[in-house]
């Protein structure tokens, strides 16, 4: 199973708008998500303006075998741009339980060194127990889980560096 990364062009945008219906399906799970009147669930488009505008914003495709398989948005975080955070992160079910987010995430971090944290709600256990295997796997146990707030909720912070 090859796992790649291919770096989301300004034209493909509207493909990373479809995949983040599903996203948002999926984080309904844990927060008062519902769909507007057409059955969509809705979000801000102009939030992904950023990233074609900042260089401190990095959109990546997940594809399997040349199958596009979700999306990694990630940024310097916005009240300490030393860390890298990773800004939303998805992969689509059909490839769950595969490796393919272990994969994706490390080649992420190959592709950028430094500081990094990843938010996770605290009602998510199973992204929890994801992102420190993830994380164990690049680091070891070398990184910090810890809880805090995040604009108004209450989440898991894992942080951890990568050299270089």
């Amino acid at each position: 199973m090859d796992v790649s990364l291919i770096t989301i062009d300004k034209d493909d945008r509207n493909v990373l708008e479809n995949l983040f219906h599903y996203y948002i399906y999926e984080m309904s799970d844990f927060l008062a998500l519902s769909p507007n009147q057409d059955g969509h669930f809705g979000y801000n488009k102009s939030q992904f303006d950023i990233y074609w505008k900042s260089e401190c914003h990095l959109p990546y495709f997940i594809y399997v075998d040349q199958e596009l398989a979700g999306f990694v948005l990630i940024r310097k975080y916005p009240s300490d741009p030393s860390i890298n955070d990773v800004e939303q992160f998805f992969v689509l079910r059909k490839f769950n339980g595969k490796g393919v987010g272990k994969k994706a995430f490390k080649l992420v971090t190959q592709l950028i060194s430094g500081n990094w944290q990843i938010r996770v709600l605290i009602e998510n256990s199973r992204a929890l127990h994801f992102w420190e295997s993830s994380v164990s796997n690049i680091v070891g146990q070398n990184y910090t889980l810890s809880k805090g707030i995040d604009i108004d909720l209450l989440m898991f912070f894992i942080r951890f560096e990568v050299a270089s």
